[in-house]
């Protein structure tokens, strides 16, 4: 008698992906390569750089499937880059002293933009960005009946409160909101309400991945600024761009905190709320950010000229076939994310 195998179904994966400028496009490189894999995606969250890409992903998923979404992350950066005023410096021929000059320039550029930018309306009203979203991203995507739950978080100015937008109601100024930096750019007006970054807040959403019923056996991060550091520098740029990164993580540490402390009383506990139930059987799992991340200094971040955000993604890719080939086999089965840094973990 012949054994008969039950095929295992496939992960249902919710992905929350987190911010982090230009780095957004080593987020691209993680999607990419998770479009390879055997595994349905069944929300996503995202915030700031995390948001484009999850607008870009959910809509290009929607319009026709992977392959529209692999054409739309890439419509996206090429938009980008071709937005980009460094693109100029996109070259080959600079030789060995070009690119440590070029990155002590973007540097002293990111240090004074935020006493600039208020003189230049182009830069507060995000003009170029705007342009980009428009030109690379069908929004209209967003609300088809095939389209996968999204959410894109913006921080409200007045209390500093995470207000988290659906797919009903994304629309061009919800993902400016999601993306506005402060020191650059001027507040976005929603409703009546002044909006900034969602990173500052939600950097990225979980709960509603979890919590909304989207059914999904396992909770994926993808996370772009890494938690700890070998090496901070003492140079002005260099502190500020730590206290940035510190910023930006300490909510997704205070969220992934609560969530696994939650989470394994929901398990020990066998409640009955539906909400309980579903913490409990969602598999937790970040994929932490390349340390090379780090390394390339906080002027990375707006480097958007083609040849670095094709580095990026590149290493995105590698960073997700690394972590893949781990961790692959714990989908549906445990959650790995088990090291939290310890002033989180206290």
């Amino acid at each position: 008698m012949t054994d008969i195998v039950t095929p295992i179904a496939r992960p249902r994966l919710a992905l929350a992906l987190q911010g982090g400028g230009a780095h957004g496009a080593y987020g691209w490189g993680v999607l990419d390569r998770l479009l390879d894999e055997d595994v349905e995606i069944v929300a996503v969250s995202g915030a700031s750089a995390g948001a484009l890409n999850g607008c870009a992903l959910v809509a290009g998923l929607a319009d026709s499937g992977r392959d529209g979404a692999r054409a739309g992350l890439e419509r996206l950066w090429r938009a980008v880059s071709r937005s980009s005023p460094l693109q100029a410096f996109d070259l080959e021929w600079g030789g060995p002293l070009f690119e440590p000059w070029f990155r002590r320039s973007l540097e002293v550029s990111k240090l004074f933009g935020r006493y600039i930018a208020p003189f230049a309306p182009h830069i507060r009203d995000m003009r170029a960005l705007r342009q980009v979203v428009s030109s690379s991203i069908d929004l209209s995507a967003l609300t088809r009946p095939a389209a996968l739950p999204l959410y894109i978080a913006a921080t409200r100015v007045s209390n500093g409160a995470a207000r988290l937008f659906d797919n009903d109601a994304i629309d061009l100024d919800a993902i400016m909101a999601s993306a506005c930096l402060p020191e650059l750019f001027a507040a976005v007006e929603i409703d009546g309400e002044d909006y900034w970054d969602g990173g500052f807040s939600a950097n990225p959403a979980l709960e509603p991945l979890i919590f909304e019923g989207h059914g999904a056996t396992d909770l994926l991060v993808v996370q772009i600024t890494p938690f700890a550091v070998e090496d901070v520098s003492s140079t002005l740029t260099g502190i500020m761009g730590r206290m940035s990164d510190i910023g930006f993580n300490a909510c997704l540490l205070r969220d992934l905190k609560a969530l696994t402390q939650v989470q394994a009383i929901a398990r020990d506990a066998h409640s009955r709320d539906p909400g309980m139930q579903a913490l409990a059987a969602t598999n937790l799992h970040m994929m932490a950010a390349a340390p090379e991340l780090a390394q390339r200094g906080g002027a990375s971040k707006i480097d958007t000229r083609w040849s670095r955000i094709e580095e990026l993604r590149e290493l995105g890719r590698a960073t997700a076939e690394a972590w893949l080939a781990d961790h692959r086999g714990e989908f549906r089965r445990s959650s790995t994310l088990t090291d939290l840094p310890e002033a989180a973990a206290a």
